[in-house]
């Protein structure tokens, strides 16, 4: 009896403590901006529905603050440098033929769960792109974590019970990682992920980026 394994999934895991105080610091200025904004705008938006008694306590549970984009900061050339080059090697390393494309960058940015609980991300997945990623900057095993669920269609909509769920097996229909600072995951932007809710304990932070392989025939 001979057991293939066709179609598998990439998830490229790396560990990078290097760039974590430099780009924590960048991305710092960014994110005070983005929260200055939004806070208030979550406030106001919580006490027209829950009411002013109750955001006293709720204020902004759930939310989540991101930066604007972080592709055309100088400061973070070569942390882009390096992002853009382990892509391509994420690439190539699956099989792919990269010599008549550039990759891009589509989406680069920074993002915080707020320390009142709650923040989180439903599955997703990053259409017109081929490599997402995430750069893990403040985190611990008391923050939410990357799930990454099954992409196959068909094997979801057949789906049977898993005898043990704490093996992985060809069974699994989600898998995550219990990440710490530093570490950096690469995965086919097709793949679904998401965040479980975050208790709001320990900060919670996180870079995320989108590349895109582009035709060298069509100018940008």
């Amino acid at each position: 009896m001979k057991l293939d394994n066709f179609f598998k999934t990439p998830l490229l895991y790396l560990e990078q403590p290097k760039w974590i105080n430099y780009v924590n610091e960048i991305v710092e200025d960014y994110l005070i901006k983005t929260k200055k904004i939004s806070i208030p705008n979550v406030l106001n938006r919580n006490k027209e529905k829950y009411g002013v008694e109750v955001v006293k306590t709720l204020k902004d549970f759930g939310s989540s603050y991101h930066t604007e984009s972080l592709i055309n900061e100088v400061k973070l050339k070569i942390f882009r440098a390096f992002i853009l080059e382990t892509s391509e090697k994420f690439l190539d390393l699956q099989g792919f033929d990269l010599k008549n494309y550039d990759l891009h960058f589509t989406e680069l940015w920074a993002q915080d769960f707020t320390r009142n609980g709650g923040g989180h991300h439903e599955t997703h997945i990053h259409w017109n792109s081929h490599v997402s990623g995430f750069y893990f900057l403040k985190c611990s095993d008391k923050t939410s974590f990357p799930v990454f669920e099954d992409p196959r269609h068909g094997a979801m909509m057949t789906k049977l019970p898993q005898k043990d769920e704490s093996q992985s097996t060809y069974a699994n229909d989600k898998i995550h990682y219990n990440v710490k600072p530093g570490d950096m995951l690469f995965f086919p932007s097709y793949l679904p992920h998401l965040f479980p809710v975050d208790p709001g304990i320990d900060d919670f932070r996180f870079i995320h980026f989108n590349l895109q392989a582009v035709d060298k025939k069509i100018k940008i």
